[in-house]
C-alpha cells in the first residue's frame, strides 16, 4: 500500500466540505477539514500536505489572502493550491488567484473527475518528491560516512608518510655522521675532501625529507625555503671558505614533489660546493647569487651564479670527468631540464624545467646572507 498523502480541504461551508470528502475519499488519502483560515494555518503547522483545495470566498480571511500567507511561510511555500469558487468575474479572479500562488483554478460546481485527476497529479508529485528527499538524505548520510572513512584513512596515511620521512631523514643523518667519522680517519686530505663531498650530497637529500616531515604537505617541498636552508648548511660546513662570501637569494615559493626536489637539491649542492671550494681561491671577497622563479610559460627557472674565476675559455663542461659536473648533467636529464652554462665573468648555470601548477604567492623579498650566516632584507 502507498504511503498516505495528506490533503487539506478549506471551505467555510460544511456541506461543501462533505462533497469534497466524498469526491476525494481514497484509501491512500488522509483528508483534513478546515472551515476558517486559522484552522487551515493550524493544520499546516501540524502536518505536511500534498495539496490544498481552497475555497476563494470565506467570511474571515478570503482564500486569496490565505494563499498569500501560506506562500510566505518557508515550510508551506511549495504546497500546491487548487482554488474553488462559485463566483468569479471572468479572467480577473483567475489572474488574482494565480498571482496569489495557485496552481489551478476550478469553478463550482466542480467536476468530480477533473478534481480527482488534478489532485492525483499533485499527490503523485508529492510522493515522488518525498521519495527523492529520502533517497537524498540516505545518500548524504552515506557520503558523509564515506568521507569520514576517507579522512580517517588519509590521517593514517599522513602519519605513516610523516614517520617514513622522519626515519629516512634520521637514517641519512646517520650515514652522514658515519661518513664524517670515516673522513676524520683518513690521513690523505684529498680523500677527506671526497668523503665530505659525499656527506654534503647525503645531507642535501636528508634536508628534503626533513622539510617534508615538518610540512603540512607530505608529498611536496617548497624549493625556495629548501634552498635557503641548504645554503645555510653548506656555508656552515665550508665556513673557512664562505666567511668572505656574500650569498644573495632571489627565490619565489615553488612546491615540487619529492622526485623533483631531490635532484634540484643535489644540483644546487654540487654547484654551491664546487663554487665554495674552487671559484674564489686567492680572493678576499666573492658573491654567490641564486634565483628561483616561475617563467611565463609555467616552467621553473633556477639560476646559480658566482663572480669567481669561472671555467677556462673553450672548455666543454659536459665532457669533463669531474664527478660533480657529471652528477649535475645526469640529474638535469632526470628532470628533463634544459641546462645552460652562460659565458662571461664568473660562472652562471641556468636550469629550466617543467614544475607544474601555478605560482602560490607573489615573489618574496630579496635577501642577502653574509659570512656570519645572517639574512638582511635588501
Amino acid at each position: 500500500m502507498k504511503d498516505l498523502a495528506n490533503i487539506l480541504l478549506v471551505d467555510d461551508d460544511a456541506r461543501n466540505l462533505d462533497v469534497l470528502e466524498s469526491v476525494l475519499s481514497a484509501p491512500d488519502y488522509r483528508l483534513f477539514r478546515a472551515r476558517t483560515a486559522d484552522e487551515a494555518l493550524l493544520a499546516l503547522v501540524r502536518e505536511d500536505f500534498a495539496v490544498i483545495v481552497l475555497d476563494v470566498r470565506m467570511p474571515d480571511i478570503n482564500g486569496i489572502d490565505l494563499a498569500q500567507m501560506i506562500k510566505q511561510r518557508k515550510r508551506t511555500q511549495h504546497v500546491p493550491i487548487i482554488f474553488l469558487t462559485a463566483y468569479y468575474r471572468e479572467d480577473q479572479d483567475v489572474l488574482q488567484g494565480y498571482g496569489a500562488g495557485a496552481v489551478d483554478y476550478l469553478s463550482k460546481p466542480v467536476n468530480p473527475l477533473i478534481l480527482r485527476s488534478k489532485v492525483a497529479v499533485f499527490v503523485d508529485l508529492f510522493r515522488k518528491t518525498r521519495t527523492l528527499a529520502t533517497m537524498n538524505r540516505a545518500m548524504e548520510a552515506e557520503i558523509e560516512d564515506r568521507l569520514k572513512q576517507l579522512k580517517a584513512s588519509l590521517r593514517e596515511k599522513e602519519i605513516l608518510l610523516k614517520e617514513i620521512h622522519h626515519r629516512v631523514k634520521n637514517n641519512l643523518q646517520v650515514i652522514s655522521s658515519l661518513i664524517d667519522l670515516q673522513a676524520a680517519r683518513q690521513p690523505d686530505p684529498g680523500v677527506q675532501v671526497l668523503f665530505r663531498d659525499a656527506r654534503d650530497r647525503v645531507r642535501s637529500m636528508a634536508l628534503v625529507h626533513e622539510k617534508l616531515y615538518q610540512s603540512e604537505d607530505l608529498a611536496r617541498t617548497e624549493l625556495g625555503a629548501y634552498a635557503r636552508n641548504l645554503m645555510r648548511e653548506l656555508f656552515q660546513a665550508h665556513r673557512e671558505q664562505s666567511e668572505s662570501i656574500a650569498l644573495r637569494l632571489e627565490v619565489e615559493p615553488l612546491h615540487l614533489p619529492v622526485d623533483m626536489a631531490i635532484p634540484c637539491g643535489l644540483i644546487l649542492n654540487e654547484l654551491a660546493t664546487n663554487s665554495l671550494k674552487h671559484a674564489f681561491v686567492g680572493r678576499d671577497r666573492g658573491a654567490i647569487r641564486i634565483e628561483l622563479a616561475r617563467m611565463d610559460d609555467g616552467r621553473a627557472r633556477l639560476v646559480f651564479q658566482d663572480d669567481g674565476r669561472g671555467f677556462p675559455p673553450g672548455m666543454d663542461w659536459r665532457a669533463t670527468s669531474s664527478l660533480g659536473l657529471r652528477l649535475i648533467r645526469m640529474l638535469s636529464d632526470q628532470l628533463d631540464a634544459e641546462l645552460v652554462l652562460h659565458e662571461g665573468p664568473g660562472t652562471t648555470f641556468e636550469l629550466r624545467f617543467a614544475a607544474g601548477g601555478e605560482p602560490e604567492h607573489p615573489p618574496e623579498a630579496k635577501a642577502v646572507l653574509d659570512g656570519a650566516g645572517q639574512y638582511t632584507d635588501r
